[in-house]
């Protein structure tokens, strides 16, 4: 497969090659014409050490990258313990290494339209027939340029938080997991910050166990690790583990509104055009509708459609986010409501921004209604 610059004009440029980068290469190689299209992939080397997770009720085209699904899902808050049955979903994990070897093994050597550079993007311009990009390596022009570069922000913004982990893989020396269900948040946590653990049981014997928090800024890691030591000796005393694998991460969490288009009339992708959920920081379901709808443009050269949280679920995500920001232990006690109060399905079709009005007011009406009126005042959602 050829990796040197070309002076031809491709039909498509994709600027990065993580998450939304690949789904994208994906999708448009699912699309009737996506083979038929000469694309252009530039992107730098990608850390493999994250993952990721997401619900679903329908097959995902990336399927077979899955390496461990669940059917439950645990809550824990003071005074609360709950199991709840995640049907008609499951709760599904996609290791990073698993996901980069398939794209650099397999699907790359087998897509012969596709060329890919590894290279930096240091100017994006547009021409009139497309756009010019200038890297080492460079330039290359393409008709269109889909972009996971975040641009400055042109907005306003309100609350900008970090959700910030660190995990480590342990295998514990007797079996104390259950691994039919996925530990969502466990607050047994010490700190005024909104932070929980959060628990992906593999074996009656290993996880992921990662320390999640919501936050202006993130922790040393020799804090990080206190806690981890902290949970695990809180949940399991006494039972001897070893650490096998360590992630970490941080995700931004903003109210801030996005566009679809960046500076040069590049469409954005990914974390770029707001597809990381900003209450929850769930991306990759939301990174796979995107992906689906921008391959059908780009093989029909049409104008994509804007990013999905709009309205009244982008005011949703801003009560919650500002809650979580200026209020975290109010926050707890608002997600321990939704949790105990609201059917399981209905929370995570709330949060995939597929409910009806009158479903999101049945909702609402189930929890501590004064926290959401605070934030109203501060101006949150206006």
């Amino acid at each position: 497969m050829p990796t040197h610059a070309s002076t031809r004009c491709h039909d498509v440029a994709i600027v990065g090659g993580g998450c939304a980068g690949f789904q994208l290469l994906h999708a448009l190689s699912r699309e009737p014409r996506g083979e038929a299209l000469d694309i252009l992939m530039l992107d730098e080397a990608e850390m493999l050490s994250r993952s990721w997770c997401f619900w679903s009720r329908e097959p995902h085209p990336l399927d077979f990258l899955i390496a461990k699904s669940w059917d439950a899902l645990a809550f824990h808050a003071p005074g609360l313990d709950l199991r709840l049955a995640l049907a008609p979903y499951r709760y599904h994990y996609i290791p990073g290494h698993r996901f980069f070897a398939f794209f650099e093994d397999e699907f790359l050597p087998a897509h012969r339209n596709v060329t890919r550079v590894r290279t930096t993007v240091d100017t994006l311009t547009r021409e009139p027939d497309g756009f010019t990009l200038t890297g080492p390596g460079g330039p290359w022009r393409a008709r269109q340029v889909f972009s996971s570069r975040v641009p400055p922000a042109s907005g306003p913004e309100r609350t900008h938080l970090w959700q910030h982990f660190r995990g480590w893989f342990v295998h514990m020396k007797r079996p104390v997991f259950d691994d039919r269900a996925v530990t969502l948040m466990d607050f047994a946590l010490p700190g005024s910050d909104l932070r929980f653990a959060y628990v992906l049981p593999f074996t009656p014997t290993q996880a992921l166990v990662e320390v999640t928090a919501f936050s202006k800024d993130v922790y040393a890691t020799a804090h990080y690790d206190a806690l981890l030591e902290h949970y695990l000796r809180r949940r399991f005393p006494s039972v001897p583990f070893t650490v096998t694998g360590l992630e970490v991460g941080r995700i931004p969490m903003t109210d801030r509104r996005f566009t679809r288009a960046g500076p040069a009339g590049e469409t954005l992708i990914g974390t770029a055009a707001g597809m990381v959920k900003a209450s929850t920081g769930y991306a990759f379901e939301r990174i796979h509708r995107d992906s689906e709808q921008l391959a059908r443009h780009a093989v029909t050269g049409t104008t994509p459609a804007w990013p999905s949280t709009t309205g009244r679920f982008r005011f949703y995500d801003q009560l919650l986010l500002g809650l979580f920001a200026r209020e975290p232990a109010t926050g707890i006690r608002v997600l321990a409501a939704m949790f105990d109060k609201v059917p399981l399905p209905r929370i995570l079709r709330f949060l995939d921004e597929d409910t009806s009005l009158r479903e999101e007011l049945a909702l609402i009406l189930r929890l501590p209604f004064a926290p959401f009126l605070g934030q109203l005042a501060r101006g949150v959602g206006t």
